[in-house]
């Protein structure tokens, strides 16, 4: 190590360490005290700051000073240090006591000592390496100290760093100038593509103005905070006090624009890679698709898949192929096997196994809809209280259009655990059959009864005559004779209709024979039938209920002149 004067350090060192190291006196070290001064104490670590300049790292006890004491009284020794023309700074390893180390001076004035204590054993520090680090970095504190204090120096770093701020305040103008003229050119862009492109109808031009106005300001910030960076560690630079801190924002400009560059080099193979996968898993996807495409339009006919289900299966192994790629080109995507890109794909993981259990329940339960076959589009079905034509089988629900136009949205999970009746599915060549009740008390003969409804039937439209409607007589309540009449449909979906026809057809034959059509249960026979005589049949309603039109006008028109 070098050694400046060092009969005289080492003489100061050696005849009074206390004062060279904590400059707090001590008294001679009794027996008992001495044994506690072998065991050397470690604390905190406490760097060593002198102009804005990292000197060394205090790690360990002086007598009764801590390390971060320690630090205090040597950056007061350096700051007492008069200027000079010219800084001799030596070093001397020396001995106190239990005390080892390296004291260092400066033009013969004693700074700082290192401690073995001192050193950063986990990183292999040794003392040599912690002492020319100490000394090159005092060095170039006291001359930064100097250059500061010199006014020539202090007046060109202000010159400069006010004309750093004008070319700043200038280009910061320019760029938004500059972002003013973008953002018109592409606003114009926007109205030309606009007249172009159209989204069913929408009119893009405002959604693609929003974008492109976005993407102007994004790129505007992020110039303009580039370029206040830039001038930031232009301007500490030119300080020597800042002159660190300028260092450090450039390093690290640096550093990112090299990791940057690194990484995108040496993830170009696995994009490259992933952009193939992605090519070649779309070209099957779209190959299989075509397949199950010909499959639902009937130009190709496969005895393993239903023209029905090639839809839902079309969906399936398109997702299943995706899924594939996706697995194959996982190790290839560019930080896949970091250990953020991993607890990012378990957090995505499980949240989609915690929020996704009503969505599989549903997609499973759409799946037993669509293989089982049980509803297909177009058929005249009834779900639970919902009756109307099957507009779409999905995976996730079933839609109904009723006789109101409105379409009546029925999660698959309802469907699978609710009774569905499907009136089109066996209609085939008999048609759909279609049956209404009522209930007729016993004084009323049965084959009477059974004429009146088959005479009704008769009188309706829209009903077959091959099969013939039948009449059952399916229980004998208490009170009344509970009668079912049957008939066939050739259209399932006029089901409304057709039966209320039927249904007022049943009320004429009945009440036109007299015949009550009310089962209520009683304690006494009423003494006069509850019945509507013929010459009451047209009665006409009160006030604004008096409304005749179509047919029944012209029946009620017909009966009146009959009569």
């Amino acid at each position: 190590m070098k050694f400046h004067r060092g009969s005289f350090v080492a003489a100061v060192f050696l005849s009074s360490s206390i004062i060279g190291w904590g400059q707090v006196p001590s008294p001679s070290p009794s027996p008992t005290s001495a044994a506690a001064t072998v065991e050397h104490r470690t604390g905190e670590p406490s760097p060593v700051v002198f102009w804005n300049r990292q000197i060394t790292v205090y790690r360990s006890y002086y007598d009764q000073l801590s390390p971060a004491e320690r630090a205090a009284k040597a950056v007061e020794r350096m700051a007492a240090l008069p200027d000079a023309a010219e800084w001799n700074i030596g070093a001397a390893e020396a001995t106190s006591g239990q005390y080892s180390g390296v004291i260092i001076s400066v033009n013969a004035r004693f700074v700082l000592g290192i401690l073995t204590d001192d050193l950063d054993r986990e990183s292999g520090e040794t003392l040599r390496m912690a002492t020319d680090q100490a000394m090159a970095q005092l060095r170039v504190a006291l001359e930064a100290r100097a250059q500061q204090r010199r006014w020539r120096v202090l007046f060109k770093s202000i010159g400069v760093a006010v004309a750093a701020t004008l070319i700043l305040l200038l280009c910061l103008w320019l760029l938004q100038r500059g972002g003013h003229r973008l953002r018109d050119l592409m606003a114009w862009t926007a109205s030309v593509q606009s007249q172009r492109i159209k989204l069913g109808g929408i009119d893009p031009e405002p959604m693609l103005r929003s974008l492109l106005r976005g993407t102007v300001r994004l790129l505007f910030w992020a110039a303009a905070i580039a370029l206040v960076y830039l001038w930031l560690t232009f301007v500490l630079l030119s300080f020597p006090y800042s002159q660190p801190w300028g260092e450090h924002l450039g390093r690290f400009l640096t550093n990112v624009f090299a990791t940057l560059g690194t990484g995108f080099l040496h993830a170009m193979p696995g994009v490259f890679t992933v952009v193939v996968i992605f090519v070649f898993t779309r070209i099957v996807a779209r190959v299989a698709g075509s397949v199950f495409h010909r499959v639902e339009d009937g130009d190709l006919n496969l005895p393993w898949l239903d023209p029905d289900t090639a839809r839902a299966t079309r969906r399936l192994v398109t997702v299943l192929i995706w899924i594939l790629g996706l697995t194959v080109s996982y190790p290839y995507i560019p930080g896949s096997n970091t250990d953020a890109f991993k607890g990012i794909s378990v957090f995505v993981g499980l949240m989609l196994s915690l929020g996704s259990a009503g969505l599989v329940n549903q997609v499973m339960s759409g799946l037993v809809v669509i293989y089982s076959r049980a509803l297909r589009p177009g058929e005249f079905v009834s779900i639970g209280d919902d009756t109307g034509q099957v507009t779409e089988v999905g995976l996730l629900s079933t839609k109904l259009l009723t006789r109101k136009r409105e379409e009546i949205i029925i999660p698959n999970a309802v469907l699978v655990g609710t009774k569905t009746v499907n009136y089109s599915r066996h209609a085939g060549e008999l048609g759909a059959g279609v049956g209404t009740t009522i209930t007729i008390g016993y004084d009323a003969p049965w084959r009477q009864v059974h004429d009146m409804l088959l005479h009704a039937a008769a009188q309706t439209a829209g009903l077959r005559t091959d099969p013939a409607p039948r009449v059952w007589q399916k229980a004998l309540s208490d009170f009344y004779v509970e009668y079912e009449l049957v008939v066939s449909l050739d259209h399932p979906e006029e089901r409304v209709p057709i039966l209320s026809e039927l249904h007022m057809h049943i009320q004429d034959a009945f009440n036109e024979q007299g015949v009550q059509i009310m089962s209520p249960h009683f304690e006494n026979q009423p003494h006069n039938k509850v019945w509507v005589p013929k010459s009451q049949w047209f009665t006409k309603p009160l006030g604004s209920l008096g409304r005749e039109s179509g047919e029944f006008s012209d029946r009620a028109s017909n009966k009146r002149a009959d009569g």
